[in-house]
Order: structure tokens, then C-alpha cells, then sequence
């Protein structure tokens, strides 16, 4: 083969191996997805109208480790740990987004032991933060206007 020919050879191996590389590198394998399921819109709309009687603020999804401080500053990791990954399905505030409470819309995936485990230690968490952690199984406009009493 002559050593003319290597050099398109040599440039085309280049150009894939750089497209390849950077490929890599700007690869991100992400789409964006609903914040909600539809059973919690479903329960965030009927959440919201009552709320909104009482002029209070909806936020879902909120991390557990953003309302609540870890005190013991010696077992700090130990204890952050155990919230860090965790997050409560609503938090109802006040207009200064004071936590009033946090909602957990709870449903069959709960009745696991794990869900179990998980569910005893933000109950326990929250309580010992003077946070009160209301349960609810049914999305009943009755049911949302007893979490607020």
C-alpha cells in the first residue's frame, strides 16, 4: 500500500476516535419528566383548593434534609445520611414559607417492608423536629380538609 493512502486513513481514524471522545463527553442520557404522578396531581389539585382558603403554600417533592437540621454535630454524617435520599410528597406553609406540616400521600407501594422501614423513620425524624408528618391514603376532598385542623 502506498503511504499516500494512510494518510486518509489516518485522518478518517482520527475524526472518529475525536467524535467518539467528545461524544462522550457531552453525553447526557437525561429527559425531563413530570414533577407529579397523576395521582398526586390528582390530589395536588384538591390539595390546592383547600389550601388556598387558608392562603397557605404548596411545595411537593421537598427533600427531607431541607426541613430538618441535624443536632448532633458529632454523628452528623450518620444522621444526614439517613434523610439525605428522602423526600415527603407535600409541605404546607404559612405566606412566610413557615413549614406548617408535611404531607405523605401514602398508597399500596408503602405496605413493602422497606416502604415501612423508610415510612417509621420520617415519622420518627419528624416528630423529633416538632414537625407534624400527616398520612393520607385517600384522595377525598374530606379527608384533605381534616389535614388542616
Amino acid at each position: 500500500m502506498e503511504p499516500v493512502l494512510y494518510i486518509p486513513l489516518i485522518c478518517i481514524f482520527l475524526f472518529i476516535l475525536f467524535f467518539i471522545l467528545y461524544r462522550r463527553k457531552n453525553y447526557y442520557p437525561y429527559t425531563a419528566r413530570h414533577l407529579l404522578t397523576k395521582r398526586e396531581y390528582r390530589f395536588y389539585l384538591l390539595l390546592k383548593e383547600v389550601a388556598d382558603e387558608y392562603h397557605y403554600i404548596i411545595c411537593p417533592k421537598v427533600g427531607v434534609k431541607d426541613l430538618l437540621a441535624v443536632t448532633d454535630k458529632k454523628q452528623y454524617m450518620k444522621y444526614f445520611h439517613k434523610i439525605a435520599q428522602k423526600h415527603v410528597d407535600f409541605v404546607i406553609c404559612d405566606k412566610d414559607l413557615y413549614v406548617l406540616f408535611a404531607i405523605e400521600l401514602d398508597d399500596s407501594t408503602h405496605e413493602t417492608r422497606d416502604a415501612r422501614k423508610r415510612d417509621h423513620l420520617k415519622d420518627k425524624a419528624f416528630a423529633a423536629a416538632g414537625i407534624p408528618l400527616k398520612r393520607i391514603t385517600d384522595i377525598d376532598k374530606k379527608q384533605i380538609r381534616k389535614l388542616f385542623r
